[in-house]
């Protein structure tokens, strides 16, 4: 999960207005989640929005919030640090979910705008990391980026004015394989008319569908339901 070191900086402006539909509804997935006890891990933290949702939804949870980007982190930091609850409630691993010291009993896990980073057999170590840890009632809230390996033209993702500079993302993808997508992503800085800052990066995510996310859960011991953009995953009742 690496690779932001352009991103990172236009990371909340265009992102937060654009997504809060997705926060919206990490937060009603979460609702009513008994985990008093035991924390809720977010998964690629990224700049903190979604690990500031989460305690928003959970006031008395801990948060576990793991972001292996250094460029991604400084903004996490900040974020966590200039508020007290935060402060107080969240912890921050920088290095992969997969190789994270995570606490042996979890009472769930948000993996928002990170999944795409996983590779299949990552993702079977995911479910698997995640099913051994995870309380009877737990829930794990998985969201849905890219479901297909399909061409995307050139499409304007988010506007911003942040004093008085306008921002613009603009996003692009093909496919690598059926697999994997190829992004080119362009930051544009406007002061008036005059151009002030242009930067564009390149990454590759993979592909992964709801139903994809469900049959490979399954196989680690997880079941769930497709909920808007989201899987929400918990232990399979047990057959026995």
């Amino acid at each position: 999960m690496t690779g932001y070191a352009v991103t990172a900086q236009f990371y909340d402006p265009m992102t937060e207005a654009s997504h809060a539909h997705v926060r919206a509804q990490i937060t009603d997935a979460l609702n009513g989640l008994d985990a008093r006890s035991h924390p809720i891990v977010d998964i690629g933290a990224g700049t903190g929005l979604t690990t500031r949702a989460i305690a928003a939804v959970l006031p008395e949870t801990e948060i576990v919030a793991v972001e292996p980007d250094p460029f991604m982190r400084p903004a996490l930091m900040t974020r966590i640090w200039s508020d007290p609850d935060l402060r107080r409630r969240v912890s921050i691993l920088p290095m992969p979910v997969l190789d994270a010291p995570l606490p042996p009993v979890i009472a769930g896990a948000v993996a928002s705008a990170s999944l795409v980073h996983f590779s299949p057999a990552d993702r079977a170590r995911l479910w698997t990391l995640l099913e051994e840890r995870l309380l009877p009632a737990g829930r794990i809230v998985v969201e849905i980026q890219c479901p297909l390996s399909r061409e995307i033209p050139e499409t304007l993702l988010a506007t911003e004015r942040i004093g008085g500079v306008h921002y613009e993302g603009w996003a692009s993808a093909v496919p690598v394989d059926e697999q994997r997508l190829h992004w080119h992503l362009t930051y544009v800085a406007r002061c008036g008319d005059v151009e002030i800052d242009r930067r564009s990066t390149d990454h590759v995510c993979w592909v992964i569908s709801s139903r994809d996310v469900l049959t490979e859960a399954r196989a680690s011991g997880l079941d769930g339901a497709v909920t808007g953009d989201l899987v929400v995953l918990g232990k399979a009742a047990s057959t026995t």
